[in-house]
């Protein structure tokens, strides 16, 4: 069952009047996860992360792929909270310079922006154990056409009980509203700890199948 919300859509409608006739938008839409937040823009990293104990940072970035029309988005995460916490205060729509430890190094990741924008506004925020989300749309102004951009720099704590042995998963899903403030569920990745990642080759077909609602 989706559990991500269409709050970003009614949010859009504000702000655009879509024509009666409605463009088929982000036909190919997609999205990413990437661990290298030492280096600015998608670099597609999913190396496993490994030897993570207590009270242990971890985190991704979440970046579109092949979006044609964006107005704004909604990002849902779910995880184990007998694990791990969500850390709103280090993380969000963008990326800042500010020195963080995270994924096992000490890092300070290059300024970023998000896809849509730094004019934007937020609603149907969800915090609570083991469950994250919110909606976030462009105040004004036209849709973008960027293919690729962050989306989302997610960032959590394992918790004092966590060990080197346990193994921590966050589900991580995306929808996008275009230009005609139609919204499409992108699918669901995943962020794993201390867990192996089984990485296969994948038709650009099955890869649609897999990530995108049609």
């Amino acid at each position: 069952m989706r559990k991500v919300t269409t709050v970003v859509s009614a949010m859009i409608l504000s702000f655009v009047l879509a024509g009666s006739a409605m463009a088929q938008l982000n036909q190919n839409a997609y999205f990413l996860i990437d661990q290298d937040l030492a280096t600015k823009g998608f670099q597609g990293a999913t190396t496993a992360i490994k030897n993570i104990g207590p009270t242990t940072q971890v985190g991704f970035a979440v970046y579109s792929q092949a979006w044609n029309s964006a107005k704004g988005f909604t990002v849902h995460f779910e995880w184990d909270a007998a694990k791990g916490e969500f850390r709103k205060a280090s993380g969000g729509p963008s990326i800042v310079d500010n020195q963080i430890t995270i994924n096992g190094a000490s890092i300070t990741p290059p300024v970023e922006d998000n896809i849509i924008g730094s004019s934007t506004i937020t609603a149907g925020e969800i915090n609570t154990p083991g469950v994250y989300e919110v909606s976030v749309a462009q105040q004004g102004g036209t849709a973008v056409t960027t293919a690729v951009g962050l989306i989302y720099f997610a960032v959590f704590r394992t918790l004092a009980t966590f060990k080197t042995t346990n193994a921590f998963v966050v589900s991580a899903q995306v929808s996008v509203a275009d230009a005609n403030a139609q919204t499409r569920f992108l699918g669901t990745r995943y962020f794993r700890v201390n867990q192996e990642i089984d990485v296969k080759n994948s038709s650009w077909g099955a890869v649609k199948k897999q990530f995108k609602d049609f």
